[in-house]
């Protein structure tokens, strides 16, 4: 074959390019380039692998299988083989410049990251157009999975692919100076997290590199102070430095007293915590000897992100939703090289890639699922709602996937960590014993698991049933942190507004929406993983109209959909009346400043007996003006007097 040399860009439509000089024509990267038909193509990548390690898919990993053919090139020819050809042309023959990213999304479960080692792999082989990488990972294992892919390419005298993990760093932070001489590098998540913190060491890591591939969306850490939060931390530290640590959260403990007497619980709100800024360094240069002396690992770690909060807190802009504060560091941003790529099947719908710059390439959907069903039913699964009918919902939901599940099935149940006991236990009642549970699955007809451990799941891609059941919302405030983090910018005078569950602003409730639609979409392909697939897929929602919808766009032929009711009558949660404590709050937090016989407060607020009993009451006292108390009244023998005027509230 002939062909003149030409630049690797080249459109694939009637011709693909390869690498002649590999013999096992793994890559589709041209070296000496020579030009196939399609036909031709296609059969190449029908070819065994060299490597005895397959990537059954892109978010789960290689796994250690041989890689014998590629299906999905079979099956769907030219529509899949075109969109490996884009995923090579994002990653050899492009520039988007070190602050821009593409994108690639194509669907979950076709091999993108099986693809991208093949490319790499190939690339490597090719000396005139050779590359430098820069490659993260998840997981640990998909480090050490992809170096070994890549191994060949090492030598006794030279290391040209390494994977850094735990296990080796301690050697290379050593000798940095002699990572930009590694062709490819494999880094975790958590690492590239960690560089964006250390200009000096991020460097080391970028000198001498083109290319940047993220194996899924990075999820930068979010900070968030509750009560709840301050009394776990507080029962970790020394009895001696307690009240260092009560004085350092005196002020986030008052702003959250103060969202709850305005009666913002419900609401989304914007809040700038402030300190003095010895109290907080004189608290960091304590509580630093303190973690370090901690043995136990999971609470050294709990310890660091509360310092790194506390940080965070005071210095930058927050949230407020049901008595959490929540924001995130500024420094945590993605960082590029000269080529950037994210592989993530489920960037289509997500909205945080809006607000960027990001280009979405790869989006087309091919593998068809017309020989599945889709059964949705319309039932409010949010936790709130399951709680609130737990004693009817469970038992039926439970008796449906028992009459649902037939004898060959093998069944996915995927719900909230928080309640999958309470699943698990109505399971047992339906005579359904033997069941995976988390990571402990082995070989059982079910198995449940949960909204965050999915990813890097690869168990349950032969099952042909699942169930999802929960909608996986996180806390409001913390959708606006993720388009604080994407925007690179606050949240400006937007309004923060939730009707019906739903922000107003258009940009918070397509960030939210592309959320919970993507861990569903995510949820949803765990199963049937291969090029016809056949399952049965049931979505407990009761938001067709944007949730489902929204899921069943990024499946193609998704047409046999049903919409069924559960049977029992739910329960509508009724209006909780304040007692006499919370009546007595909101009324002198309403009255301007003055002062206010007892007797008439008591009259109307409508407390008859006991009167002296509510002052008393730890509400009452965070209003007094105390170091821990708000300042907003004072309370003397005869009357109370009200020390501010009420904040009235304006539309944001």
């Amino acid at each position: 074959m002939e062909g003149k040399k030409q630049n690797s860009s080249l459109t694939i439509e009637s011709q693909f390019t390869v690498n002649v000089g590999n013999p096992i024509l793994k890559g589709l990267y041209p070296s000496t380039p020579c030009l196939f038909q399609n036909h031709e193509i296609k059969s190449l990548l029908l070819m065994p692998s060299i490597n005895n390690i397959v990537f059954e898919d892109d978010e789960q990993g290689i796994q250690d299988e041989e890689f014998t053919e590629d299906n999905y090139a079979k099956v769907y020819g030219d529509q899949y083989i075109s969109k490996i050809d884009e995923l090579r042309e994002a990653i050899t023959a492009s520039s988007t410049g070190r602050n821009a990213f593409n994108v690639f999304s194509l669907e979950a479960g076709l091999g993108k990251s099986f693809q991208t080692l093949k490319i790499i792999d190939a690339n490597l082989n090719d000396w005139h157009h050779s590359l430098s990488f820069l490659i993260v990972k998840r997981f640990k294992s998909d480090i050490e999975r992809s170096e070994k892919y890549l191994a060949s390419h090492n030598h006794p005298l030279h290391t040209k692919v390494l994977g850094i993990t735990a296990d080796n760093w301690g050697e290379w932070k050593f000798k940095q100076d002699e990572l930009k001489d590694i062709q490819v590098l494999i880094i975790s998540h958590q690492r590239y997290i960690n560089l964006c913190l250390d200009d000096e060491l991020r460097q080391a890591f970028m000198e001498n590199r083109e290319v940047l591939i993220i194996d899924e969306k990075i999820n930068f850490p979010i900070y968030t102070f509750s009560k709840k939060n301050y009394d776990e931390v507080r029962s970790y530290l020394h009895t001696s430095i307690q009240p260092e640590y009560d004085k350092v959260c005196n002020k986030l403990n008052k702003e959250l007293l103060k969202q709850e007497v305005e009666k913002n619980k419900n609401k989304v709100v914007r809040c700038e915590p402030k300190i003095h800024p010895a109290t907080l360094e004189n608290f960091k240069k304590t509580i630093e000897v303190n973690i370090e002396k901690e043995i136990e690992t999971k609470t050294r770690n709990k310890l660091k992100h509360f310092m790194a909060g506390l940080d965070q807190w005071y210095n930058t802009k927050c949230v407020y939703n049901g008595g959490n504060i929540s924001t995130y560091n500024r420094k945590h941003r993605l960082w590029g090289l000269q080529n950037n790529i994210i592989l993530d099947a489920s960037a289509g719908i997500d909205a945080t890639y809006q607000l960027g710059k990001f280009n979405l390439i790869g989006q087309e959907r091919i593998v068809d699922h017309n020989k599945s069903q889709f059964t949705i039913i319309n039932f409010n699964s949010s936790k709130s709602h399951l709680h609130h009918n737990h004693n009817k919902f469970y038992p039926e939901i439970c008796e449906k996937i028992k009459a649902n599940h037939k004898p060959k099935d093998k069944t996915l149940i995927i719900c909230h960590k928080d309640n999958h006991k309470t699943i698990l236990e109505q399971l047992f009642k339906a005579d359904i014993t033997k069941i995976g549970i988390g990571d402990d699955y082995d070989s059982e007809d079910f198995a449940i698991n949960w909204f965050g451990n999915l990813i890097g799941k690869n168990e349950y891609s032969n099952f042909n049933q699942s169930w999802i059941i929960g909608t996986p919302n996180i806390p409001y405030e913390q959708y606006l942190v993720h388009y604080m983090m994407y925007k690179q910018s606050d949240l400006g005078k937007k309004p923060t507004e939730i009707v019906h569950g739903r922000f107003l602003n258009d940009e918070f409730k397509a960030v939210q929406i592309g959320y919970i639609a993507s861990e569903i979409y995510q949820s949803v392909k765990r199963i049937q993983r291969n090029v016809m697939p056949e399952g049965e897929f049931f979505i407990i929602n009761s938001d067709q109209k944007e949730i489902v919808s929204t899921v069943l766009s990024q499946i193609k032929g998704a047409d046999n959909v049903r919409i069924i009711e559960m049977d029992f009558k739910q329960e509508k949660k009724g209006e909780k009346r304040g007692d006499n404590v919370d009546r007595f709050v909101d009324y002198v937090y309403g009255l301007p400043k003055g002062k206010y016989q007892k007797k008439d407060v008591s009259q109307a607020v409508g407390i008859t007996t006991n009167f002296n009993r509510i002052l008393t009451h730890a509400k009452v006292k965070a209003l007094l003006p105390t170091e821990t108390g708000l300042g907003m009244i004072n309370i003397h023998n005869k009357y109370i007097e009200k020390l501010t005027d009420p904040i009235v509230q304006h539309d944001e």
